[in-house]
């Protein structure tokens, strides 16, 4: 089903040159990026802003960048904050050490705002009709030059940090897996795939099984220092859901029937 959304951003990323020299100082000089991934993220974040606002006025939504830097999501586009159709866009980076190498994100927690509605997100979970991912996956260039001074007009010799930037924007729910980022975390972890289509088209599990069951899914997961585990693998929760399926809830009204018919016939 097309999504003017996603249209609308790689029309818009067509035009935009996703190389930068580095920082520039009030003395006219160059600070090169080098190849932390932390900054290189930021600079890609920093090229798609714009890009946002711009789809945002296109649909009458105005473009809200939440005050704290630790709440989800990097982006809020809504038409008024009363709106119960707001929509979330988070900025994802990866790198890969070869263009054939897997790609995998961290999607965000799973024990916050998800659980309670509020904890840790701009505005409340339930307020949000969408949820995008635009991610970033590159090769760090090895070449790049760390933490160097150039003169402006020397600028040419900065080696760019990374090289064969793919982009994506997608909703969540369809590129999630069913394990977290880490062992040690409670951020939701993507699929792992070779295939950058995987993650443009949105060929998670998820993507068959529908947004409830995503939310069932990353809601009833055990948080990282649970001692009982009813499951941790979406094989264990499609075994373990039919038994609680009347006893399970969401922030927001959902079919249990539908659910449990999609989860029957799936097959991975």
């Amino acid at each position: 089903m097309p999504d003017a959304m996603i249209d609308d951003f790689y029309a818009a990323m067509g035009d935009v040159v996703l190389d930068a020299y580095g920082i520039l100082d009030t003395g006219n000089r160059v600070h090169t990026l080098g190849t932390d991934s932390k900054i290189i993220g930021r600079v890609f974040e920093m090229f798609t802003q714009p890009v946002l606002e711009n789809i945002a006025e296109r649909h009458h939504l105005n473009m809200e960048t939440p005050k704290s830097q630790t709440v989800y999501p990097d982006f809020v586009l809504l038409s008024s904050p009363r709106a119960m159709n707001k929509i979330a866009i988070d900025v994802k980076t990866t790198y890969v050490d070869r263009s054939a190498s897997p790609i995998k994100f961290t999607l965000g927690s799973f024990a916050s705002y998800m659980r309670d509605n509020k904890k840790n997100i701009a505005y409340r979970y339930t307020e949000y009709s969408k949820h995008y991912v635009i991610g970033f996956v590159y090769i760090r260039n090895d070449n790049a030059q760390e933490s160097r001074v150039y003169e402006y007009e020397h600028r040419d010799q900065i080696v760019c940090p990374y090289r064969e930037v793919r982009f994506f924007m997608q909703e969540k729910y369809k590129i999630a897996g069913d394990k977290p980022g880490s062992g040690n975390t409670e951020n939701i972890g993507s699929i792992a795939s070779r295939d950058f289509d995987d993650f443009k088209y949105g060929r998670g599990p998820f993507a068959v099984l529908g947004h409830d069951v995503y939310d069932l899914y990353w809601k009833y997961y055990p948080k990282y220092r649970s001692r009982e585990r009813s499951y941790s693998s979406l094989e264990e929760f499609i075994a373990w859901l039919p038994e609680h399926i009347n006893d399970v809830e969401l922030l927001h009204p959902f079919d249990r029937n539908q659910i449990l018919d999609k989860i029957m016939t799936f097959h991975r």
